[in-house]
Order: structure tokens, then C-alpha cells, then sequence
């Protein structure tokens, strides 16, 4: 698409129109494959890998990169002169007023053109650095997790992995008891004493910058997600260890 629209070459008029409606179409079909492949890596195991956070970000520049590419073209479709009627009025020259009005649109159009062509440069450089940095992320992450092992855990802290690892969670104070709580992205809530004691091996990350009355968002820690892989519960009861109805933790808030 760079070296299209690159080597693009306008006619104000009916051709213009043609050509750069056509590479508009292209464009914002590359920015529907590059949202839907960031939507499949940031909702994938790879979001647990060291380094997917650069390259998450960088798949989402190449969205940013082709999202203005095609507003540029559409700002050359926009300068582009067509032939139509005027409103009715004393009768002009129209040759000198089409030659006048190629002579504006023809230095826009050039401009936009540049600039959709140097963006989809970047959306193109952005690509290249994530096939191979991808790749990188993932050799190095199956070599580290071959050569050192992953943390042991128990079948209530598995359960709470499992329950965090989908969609993360919240821990909050409840300010008229001073009571710890935590849920799941479901609401579901979770066990407090064994998220601490996640928290504290870091298998459970804490988003400590919001305070806890606003409530501060947990995610599971790439240790954490090494730990629940390689865990295998040994009870039927592993959930039942981890969540408690929202009745029972109120209770337990009162009699404290």
C-alpha cells in the first residue's frame, strides 16, 4: 500500500476520484485486520508474555498509523475537483475556472498524499518489527520457562489464578466496615487471604496508583500464569475454596 499510494499519480477529476477511492477501501480494510489481530493478541496467552506489552502497543500505533493514512486519502477525495453544474448565475469561462480550480486542488492533493503515504511507511515498519519481535518474545519465553520451574502453588490459590487470569479483578475497601474485598471480572468474589498471599509471592500484581475506596485492579503476573499452567488440583472442590457468596463475606465483615 506504501508504494501505491506512493507512486500514485492524480488527475483532478473523475480518474482522482477512482483511484484514490479504491485505495481508501484498501486502507481501512488494513485497519480492520490490524484492530482484529490486536483484539486476538491482547485477549491471548501472549499478553502473559515478558515484552508483549511493547508489541501490543505497537500493533495498536500501526492501527493509529493506517487509521490517519486513510483519513488522508480521504482528505485528497475530499480536494479533489469534480465536474458538475453550477448554480445559476451570469455564464463564466469554465476552462479558466477548471484550470483554476486543478491549480488549487492539485498542491493539496499532493500533500495528503504524502502524508498517507508516509504513515502507511510507519504502519509497514511497524509490522515488520512485530513479526520478528513476536517471535523473539515467544522463543525466549519457552527457553526461560524449559530452563527454571514454575512456582509451586496450592489448590485455593490455582483456584484464584483461575479466577483472575481470564479478565483480571478489583480489591476494595468497603469504608463504612473497613472491610478488604475482592471480585473477579464476573463480580464473583474472591478468597482475600489467599489473594494476599498471591500478592505477596507476586504471582498477583496490584494496581496500587488508584486508591482502594476506588478500587485497585489486580492481573496475574506471567509467574502466575506459569504456576496456574503447570498446576494440577488435587481436590474437586478448588472454586469452592476460593470464592465465597457475597452473604457470607458481608456476614463475616460484620463480625469483625
Amino acid at each position: 500500500m506504501h508504494s501505491e499510494v506512493r507512486s500514485l499519480t492524480l488527475t483532478p477529476g473523475t480518474d482522482a476520484r477512482q483511484q484514490l477511492t479504491s485505495k481508501i477501501l484498501s486502507t481501512n480494510e488494513l485497519v480492520q485486520q490490524a484492530m482484529e489481530r490486536l483484539a486476538a493478541l491482547d485477549g491471548s496467552q501472549y499478553a502473559a508474555v515478558p515484552g508483549s506489552r511493547p508489541a501490543l502497543d505497537a500493533l495498536a500505533s500501526v492501527v493509529s498509523a493506517a487509521s490517519i493514512a486513510a483519513s488522508d486519502l480521504a482528505c485528497a477525495l475530499d480536494a479533489n475537483p469534480l465536474e458538475g453544474a453550477a448554480f445559476p448565475g451570469p455564464p463564466a469561462d469554465e476552462t479558466a475556472v477548471r484550470k483554476a480550480r486543478y491549480a488549487e486542488a492539485v498542491p493539496v492533493m499532493a500533500e495528503h498524499l504524502a502524508n498517507a503515504a508516509h504513515q502507511l511507511d510507519l504502519a509497514r515498519t511497524g509490522c515488520y518489527y512485530l513479526a520478528s519481535g513476536i517471535t523473539r518474545d515467544l522463543k525466549q519465553h519457552a527457553e526461560q520457562n524449559h530452563a527454571t520451574p514454575a512456582p509451586k502453588i496450592t489448590d485455593s490459590q490455582y483456584a484464584v489464578l483461575t479466577q483472575l487470569s481470564a479478565g483480571g479483578g478489583t480489591r476494595y475497601v468497603i469504608s463504612r466496615y473497613g472491610v478488604l474485598k475482592a471480585i473477579d471480572k464476573d463480580r464473583a468474589t474472591v478468597n482475600v487471604a489467599t489473594l494476599n498471599a498471591l500478592i505477596r509471592r507476586r504471582l498477583v500484581e496490584v494496581d496500587t496508583t488508584t486508591p482502594l475506596h476506588q478500587g485497585q485492579r489486580l492481573h496475574v503476573t506471567v509467574e502466575g500464569h506459569r504456576a496456574l499452567i503447570q498446576h494440577t488440583p488435587t481436590t474437586a472442590s478448588v472454586r469452592a475454596t476460593a470464592v465465597s457468596t457475597p452473604a457470607t463475606k458481608q456476614t463475616a465483615g460484620l463480625t469483625r
